[in-house]
């Protein structure tokens, strides 16, 4: 059966304390339910880095914890009415006064929370998450004790290089911070199961997102230097990830990732990579893998380049590797983003595996009508989108063509343009693909202003939709049109 969904990241949810949270999702909830959409397309939700990127995080399995929801903490007593009403003046997306105010929350929370006898669901949550989150609750009290210096600056090398005594020692000096940092993932958690619920009770599934590569400053990487790529003395990278240059990109993309040490990796069946695909499995219903090729072959770049134009295409872990963890997990659905210059043998893998790949629209329009990228040609096992977080808005995007290329969109796809990004919703909804995404920026007919992430730069991640755009009339428009498409 078919069907439909929207990309909207939650921290784009509109509201004034900087970045939207799980404060905000029911609104949009309704939104869903009353467009009949099934699906809710977000990013990863692990904690953003210094330039606020959700796919470059310090942790594979915590949770940003941005997205508490404060009100819930002040309806639970933890926090005062003072400190939620101080952190609701933002005009629009700021992270830094969100990431300020959700820290003197918190703090204050944690306050609260242990004047009494932690809870059995605390102590429950820890001992279930132990494997990843011992390693990152002292890894962030480790950073915070370093003045939030990357882990190899770290001035105590034993801290740096894991002496089991010196981790003794410093668990002990830093126990008050490593409990803070468990209990803001424990919140998480238990809000994020709410959040769920409400979704089921909504009959909407969701779809979460995880980059392939972990961040080389990351508690992963500072915890399992035997699973990455690297030097043995000085634990610095031997190579690192990125892509040639490509539709994005005249230099290719310097990811700077650690690569895997995928020979390691198998010698306990995967462990780390099973742990951290069950921990998704727990969070979403569907699994979006971004850099799905790398599991075919991967661009490896000597550490210390300055651009991903030079680098070598190494033999990824291939098929049995997604076998282990599609049958680890047989409830959880995987999505492929197969996107860019990919191989023969890259889709090769992925019907093999029995995985949808991703269709962009806004790449169908070159005049060949036998583009892959066309609703008319996409297979039905797909996802399709007019464009993803990557990409400029529909109308951006249309703005950017000149008179030719426009003309050729019109000509092949039968719109006039007046209103491209709806007029290209409908022939998205009504292509073959089995879902279909919608991004909200595309059904607000924004411009490029509201674009979410522009590759290999600074300044992204900054859109929050308008109040306005969750309207009766809009979500009226896409309920209409997903009935005429078959999709309700």
């Amino acid at each position: 059966m078919k069907s439909s969904g929207i990309l909207l990241h939650i921290t784009s949810l509109p509201c004034a304390s900087g970045v939207g949270s799980l404060a905000e999702v029911d609104r949009f909830i309704e939104f869903l339910r009353e467009s009949k959409q099934k699906y809710w397309q977000i990013l990863p939700i692990t904690p953003t880095d210094f330039v606020n990127s959700p796919y470059a995080s310090p942790s594979a399995f915590a949770g940003n914890t941005l997205l508490i929801d404060a009100d819930e903490l002040e309806r639970c007593g933890l926090v005062s009415d003072e400190t939620l009403a101080q952190s609701k003046n933002a005009r629009g997306n700021d992270y830094g006064y969100a990431i300020y105010h959700k820290e003197l929350i918190l703090r204050e929370a944690y306050a609260n929370f242990i004047r009494d006898i932690p809870p059995r669901d605390f102590v429950d949550f820890c001992d279930k998450n132990s494997y990843w989150l011992n390693d990152y609750a002292l890894f962030c009290a480790l950073k915070k004790h370093f003045e939030g210096k990357s882990w190899l600056e770290w001035s105590d090398e034993k801290a740096r290089m894991r002496n089991e005594d010196a981790l003794k020692a410093y668990s002990v000096q830093l126990a008050d911070e490593i409990e803070f940092v468990q209990f803001c993932q424990y919140l998480f958690d238990k809000q994020w199961k709410n959040f769920r619920q409400k979704l089921k009770d909504a009959d909407v599934k969701l779809i979460g997102d995880i980059p392939i590569y972990v961040a080389y400053d990351s508690a992963d990487v500072w915890a399992h230097p035997e699973l990455f790529e690297l030097t043995k003395e000085r634990r610095r990278p031997r190579l690192v990830a990125g892509v040639p240059p490509d539709y994005f990109s005249a230099d290719g993309q310097l990811w700077g990732n650690p690569l895997y040490k995928w020979s390691a990796m198998k010698k306990d069946n995967y462990d780390w990579w099973t742990k951290r695909v069950g921990r998704c499995a727990e969070l979403f219903d569907v699994l979006r893998i971004d850099h799905f090729r790398a599991f075919d072959s991967y661009y490896a770049i000597k550490y210390g380049a300055t651009t991903a134009r030079v680098g070598t295409w190494k033999k990824g872990v291939g098929y049995n590797f997604l076998k282990h963890i599609q049958d680890s997990f047989p409830s959880l659905t995987i999505v492929a983003e197969d996107l860019g210059d990919i191989p023969k043998s890259v889709l090769e893998l992925r019907d093999k595996c029995g995985l949808a790949g991703m269709k962009v629209m806004q790449f169908g329009y070159d005049g060949n009508p036998s583009n892959a990228f066309l609703p008319q040609n996409f297979e039905e096992h797909c996802v399709a989108y007019l464009g993803t977080h990557d990409n400029d808005t529909t109308v951006g995007w249309w703005n950017s063509l000149n008179d030719w290329q426009r003309g050729t969109v019109r000509g092949m796809s039968g719109v006039d343009g007046e209103h491209i990004s709806l007029e290209l919703i409908e022939k998205l909804a009504f292509s073959r693909a089995e879902l279909v995404v919608y991004s909200m920026q595309d059904l607000a007919e924004e411009d490029t202003n509201s674009r979410m992430n522009v590759p290999g730069t600074l300044g992204c991640w900054k859109y929050m939709a308008k109040r306005g755009d969750f309207s009766q009339a809009n979500a009226k428009w896409l309920a209409e049109l997903t009935v005429k498409s078959h999709r309700a």
